[in-house]
């Protein structure tokens, strides 16, 4: 019989802890992929490992006879990829744009733990990574998982870690920089400006169904080289409204004016990795895990914030109101 290491993982991580939840987190999987992956391996070895209550879950006899082998076996595989020169080598990163969330989280968690190195490359979004990813040539990559134009393949895994708030940038002397609030239906008229509608395809995805959803046009009128120079002919040229991440990290030179809108609109980033991570990789996602929790970077709150269909449905929550 061969036995899969992530699901002993699974199976150890879990004895140690004695809640679900918190073995979870610490292998920053979900608590059903988790429970998954545990009955598979019980299926595997046609035994049950743990009694199960509403509160805790306890090792059956079975289980104890089973867990000093599950961690050898666990010791041996970590012994095995730190033997090729795999364990100290930085996880690889695929972030898009160094001034995204993707880089707003890093900082986030490099701020738990100093000494986390990662190498840093710069993308074209997750479509694009995906490949690069069941071939080893990168050990993560953030994104959205939805309108990728495919299915995620079967060596990945990926899991939510942030709902970025998106937020409107508009010039002080334009007539809407002075509520506090924007609704979406003040740009009926107007619309969005993103010049040449340019970015990677889950983007321009998520803010087409956006548009659609409150019946906001796109402006993609104009030209521009860079986010900087968007930036600049919102502050200096003509009226408009355009938008970003409220992770971004923004010209303060320009004194633009930033409003939150309302409903909100959030950007469902994930990270999405190889099966069979290596000890740093999993470091990197426990921390990520950690964060995301205490930070609450996935709060949703269904009156007042919104996400498309696609997105929804992974978080088991109801749709907002348009």
């Amino acid at each position: 019989m061969d036995l899969d290491t992530a699901q002993v993982r699974a199976f150890v991580a879990t004895a140690d802890h004695g809640h679900f939840g918190r073995a979870a987190e610490s292998l920053f999987l979900s608590q059903q992929a988790l429970s998954k992956r545990i009955r598979k391996l019980e299926d595997a070895l046609s035994v049950q490992l743990f009694r199960r209550t509403n509160r805790s879950v306890e090792l059956t006899s079975d289980g104890g006879r089973f867990l000093p082998h599950a961690r050898e076996l666990i010791r041996a595989a970590d012994a095995a990829v730190a033997a090729m020169g795999l364990q100290d080598r930085p996880p690889r990163l695929d972030i898009i744009d160094p001034r995204l969330s993707p880089m707003y989280m890093l900082r986030r968690i490099a701020q738990r733990d100093p000494a986390l190195a990662v190498e840093r490359i710069a993308g074209r979004g997750l479509a694009n990574a995906l490949d690069p990813l069941v071939r080893g040539e990168i050990d993560l990559a953030f994104g959205r998982v939805a309108d990728l134009g495919r299915e995620v393949p079967p060596e990945l895994e990926h899991r939510l870690v942030r709902l970025e708030p998106l937020v409107a940038l508009l010039a002080p002397e334009h007539p809407l920089a002075k509520n506090e609030v924007l609704h979406l239906s003040d740009l009926k008229d107007d619309g969005i400006w993103i010049p040449q509608l340019g970015g990677p395809v889950e983007w321009l995805s998520y803010l087409q169904r956006l548009c659609k959803e409150f019946d906001v046009p796109i402006d993609e009128s104009g030209v521009s080289y860079d986010l900087r120079h968007t930036l600049e002919q919102t502050r200096y040229g003509k009226q408009r409204v355009t938008l970003a991440g409220a992770d971004m990290d923004l010209a303060a030179d320009l004194n633009l004016r930033v409003l939150p809108f309302e409903p909100s609109p959030l950007f469902p980033w994930s990270v999405v990795w190889r099966r069979g991570e290596g000890p740093a990789l999993r470091r990197l996602l426990a921390l990520a895990g950690r964060t995301s929790h205490e930070e609450g970077w996935c709060a949703y709150d269904p009156g007042r914030s919104w996400l498309p269909d696609e997105d929804l449905r992974p978080l088991g929550a109801g749709r907002t109101t348009a």
